[in-house]
């Protein structure tokens, strides 16, 4: 298969490209060049809001993967019409073209942004969406357009809606970066983590490389328009993920804040769906992924 993916970039489009080149054909847009070297010849950087050039890249394509977002809820606060612009005009540029060159299947990396505060956990597919950023608006409003196109064209899709993933390759120098990438920065530079509130939230979080995995399992799957979480399907608490931290590389400083507006108090994924439609299961630890981090930047 052709497949074209979207934010190739960034650290799950990178981990994207890792995964899926060995058996596919892989090309991918971004606004920004690639960080991995072995990725240069397979990124063009494209905007995903500019139609003319979307369209030539989707005619090529079998396969759309459309991971390209702006990704941070600060941001989506400060700058909502910039969330809207790249979340949901970005999203129907690249659903309108994949429609008219007839691309097969369209994976729409969503959030699990989209359920806001959840009534019950773990949070299964099923969980009421109640997004309470413009960012969490934006993608659940992206997922809404991919409905659409399924029913009106007969695009198939999968809607993913990753948790908290993590990775090496996020980038440390930006303000929006997650919590993991700002600790492992901190630590490595001597100085305290920062944690916000009380420090018992919770997060699911997995690696960008099993997330990419999951994409791929379903990409080769025979099931369709499905909307799946991608998650560990374990909880961690902001103090509990400081404790791991400590165990591998030592005594951890730690700062206190006030919490951010617009956070989720808990947030743990029900990923019951992607066992049994694809058979997926998270190959790395949190401890495991951590270590990598610190010891190889792997």
């Amino acid at each position: 298969m052709n497949i074209l993916v979207t934010g190739a970039a960034g650290q799950l489009g990178s981990y994207l490209l890792d995964e899926l080149s060995c058996e596919h054909n892989v090309r991918g847009i971004d606004l920004k060049s690639p960080k991995v070297e072995a990725h240069s010849d397979m990124i063009s950087l494209i905007d995903i809001r500019d139609s003319e050039k979307v369209m030539r890249e989707c005619e090529w394509a079998d396969v759309i993967i459309h991971a390209a977002a702006q990704v941070s809820v600060e941001k989506s606060i400060e700058d909502p019409l910039l969330d809207a612009e790249i979340n949901i005009i970005g999203t129907l540029n690249m659903l309108r073209s994949s429609f008219i060159t007839g691309v097969d299947l369209f994976v729409y990396i969503s959030s699990a942004a989209v359920y806001g505060d959840p009534k019950y956990l773990p949070v299964d597919e099923a969980h009421p969406t109640n997004p309470k950023s413009p960012y969490g608006i934006s993608k659940l409003a992206g997922e809404e357009y991919v409905r659409s196109f399924g029913e009106c064209h007969d695009l198939d899709y999968f809607i993913i809606r990753p948790f908290n993933f993590y990775s090496p390759r996020a980038d440390p120098r930006s303000p929006y970066s997650g919590v993991i990438t700002k600790f492992v920065q901190r630590i490595k530079a001597g100085e305290p983590i920062v944690i916000e509130g009380d420090g018992e939230q919770t997060r699911d979080f997995i690696h960008a490389i099993d997330v990419a995995y999951m994409i791929k399992l379903a990409i080769d799957s025979p099931v369709r328009n499905l909307v799946l979480n991608c998650g560990s399907g374990r909880g961690t608490s902001i103090n509990e993920l400081a404790e791991v931290l400590a165990s591998i590389c030592g005594d951890v400083e730690v700062m206190r804040a006030k919490s951010r507006e617009g956070d989720i108090r808990h947030s743990v994924a029900d990923i019951s769906l992607a066992r049994d439609f694809l058979g997926f299961e998270p190959r790395i630890s949190l401890y495991e992924g951590l270590k990598a981090f610190f010891e190889n930047g792997a």
